[in-house]
């Protein structure tokens, strides 16, 4: 024990382990600076917005900051506008290598394209139920005389009859010819005020009537707008009396402004008791 002690406090010993320190503490800071070197440890970057870009800007702001790209998927996508970025991973404001690939997701620069339904022979209710599963929206109504009351006659795109199963953009509006009887039929025009643009696009169509001329004010900006703004002026008036012919065209102005929605609600009120 007494020559172990000695042995580890010998000038040799000493020495030696010093120079076994000194190497181990060589050997880590060389592999800590080639790891750093190899991986680019500490040199993280953001990964740039792209979710909204037009896809070929998207790929020069990608390239500009040093990344690589990869366009995974294409998909249609009514929110967005056509040929622009959706979805990217990693996320915006991501910390990654430099270098890092970017997947991106593109809205289509297509017009998505979906079969015709065969919508004559039904009537303007079962049509309104069921359209928007098809992506498309009802457009003009005219009525003709005919013995199949309120039963789609003709189905029009862009002015002409389009065949079942032809395929055409998705959302467009489908006029529709529908039978008015053998006589001259007539409907109240119903109140919309407060109704949102499908809401009251609806409640015409179920009374018989077109939606006219749509109008929005300076209070709505932009899509997220015009989905929630009302109705606060509609011509004609609504009308528990008075009637007015099936297929007739109804205006409506619409607002995101709560005040402008009670003053013209407490005109249109004040109108109809005189």
């Amino acid at each position: 024990m007494k020559r172990f002690l000695k042995f580890i406090t010998s000038k040799l010993f000493l020495i030696n382990l010093l120079l076994v320190i000194i190497l181990i503490a060589l050997i880590f800071i060389i592999l800590n600076v080639y790891l750093n070197s190899y991986t680019n440890h500490g040199e993280a970057v953001t990964v740039p917005t792209l979710i909204g870009v037009n896809t070929d800007e998207a790929i020069e702001i990608i390239e500009t900051n040093g990344f690589k790209y990869e366009i995974t998927d294409t998909v249609f996508d009514s929110k967005f506008d056509k040929n622009v970025i959706v979805e990217q991973i990693p996320k915006s404001e991501s910390l990654v290598k430099n270098g890092r690939k970017i997947y991106l997701t593109v809205n289509s620069s297509e017009d998505e394209m979906v079969s015709m339904p065969q919508l004559v022979g039904l009537s303007i209710r079962q049509v309104n139920s069921m359209i928007e599963t098809y992506g498309l929206k009802i457009g003009k109504l005219r009525y003709v005389p005919d013995v199949a009351v309120n039963v789609v006659i003709k189905q029009l795109h862009n002015g002409d009859e389009t065949d079942a199963g032809s395929k055409i953009k998705k959302g467009s509006e489908i006029d529709l010819v529908l039978g008015l009887g053998l006589s001259d039929k007539t409907t109240h025009t119903p109140k919309l005020l407060g109704l949102t643009y499908k809401e009251a696009s609806n409640k015409l169509l179920d009374a018989f009537l077109n939606t006219g001329a749509v109008n929005y004010d300076e209070s709505v900006k932009n899509k997220k707008d015009s989905a929630n703004a009302k109705v606060y002026k509609q011509y004609p008036l609504s009308d528990t009396i008075n009637k007015i012919n099936l297929g007739y065209n109804v205006d409506i102005w619409l607002t995101i402004d709560k005040d402008i929605l009670k003053s013209f609600d407490k005109k249109e009120n004040e109108g109809n008791n005189n």
